[in-house]
């Protein structure tokens, strides 16, 4: 996989990015209760390429593939080297002010290229960790036709939150503000206030789009969709996860 092509912290070791996909799949499946994906249908929004490589290099089984992203030459360079009929991949332009600032506003798509075919897993990470909340709300409406009755949909996002393990966002941004900041001996709830959402830097639009869990939970209303967990981040290599089912 040409490197100009890959995306994610470990876009410069590929060894490393198969790696990181086999350890979240496996993940996957456990948190959805499946021993493997051998009977799954799944959607994979902002697909990217590592979980295609993971599929096929390490031969997890899957019975069919479905990535979708707004990165056009990425998903030209699957077409045309994935020879597998259970794998497909689609081109969404999507507007996104950190990856495709020139896109087309998610509020405009009624539908993806699907032909209507419903999944039993919809995955999206790393997706609504850029999404402001009209985004956040419209993805959902805009996946919840592609889900079969018994389907789930689980999504990795930024929560405004502290975690046991110290594996989120805020974990890590809390470490860096005592670094460097003349508040260092301050109460951790003195040095930041929890807002709904907020773009934690401006200067590189939607790179940590972060929610209240009060916010984020409230967002799903009225989107077709109903929670079944929030969990927090288990290591550092997945942040805060909601999984979904469609009521």
């Amino acid at each position: 996989m040409p490197v100009e092509l890959r995306r994610g912290r470990h876009r410069n070791n590929q060894e490393s990015s198969v790696a990181s996909a086999v350890k979240i799949l496996n993940y996957l499946a456990h948190h959805l209760g499946l021993k493997d994906f051998s009977a799954t249908d799944m959607l994979d929004m902002g697909c990217g390429v590592k979980f295609t490589q993971a599929f096929l290099n390490e031969e997890l089984p899957i019975r069919k593939y479905v990535g979708v992203d707004l990165y056009p030459e990425m998903i030209d360079f699957l077409k045309k080297t994935v020879i597998d009929p259970r794998f497909s991949y689609y081109h969404a332009n999507f507007q996104n002010e950190m990856y495709n600032p020139n896109g087309q506003p998610l509020a405009r798509f009624q539908e993806l290229p699907l032909a209507g075919t419903q999944f039993d897993v919809i995955t999206l990470l790393s997706v609504f960790t850029h999404l402001e909340p009209k985004d956040y709300v419209s993805m959902l409406r805009l996946l919840r036709k592609y889900v079969k009755p018994d389907g789930r949909l689980i999504y990795s996002l930024f929560i405004d939150e502290f975690t046991e393990g110290g594996f989120g966002l805020i974990d890590t941004y809390q470490k860096v503000l005592e670094k460097n900041s003349a508040l260092a001996e301050a109460p951790k709830d003195l040095k930041r206030v929890v807002a709904p959402f907020r773009d934690l830097d401006p200067s590189q639009p939607l790179k940590w789009a972060l929610y209240s869990e009060a916010h984020a939970r409230e967002l799903i209303e009225g989107t077709g969709w109903e929670v079944l967990s929030l969990t927090p981040p288990p290591a550092s290599w997945l942040q805060h996860h909601f999984l979904l089912k469609p009521c």
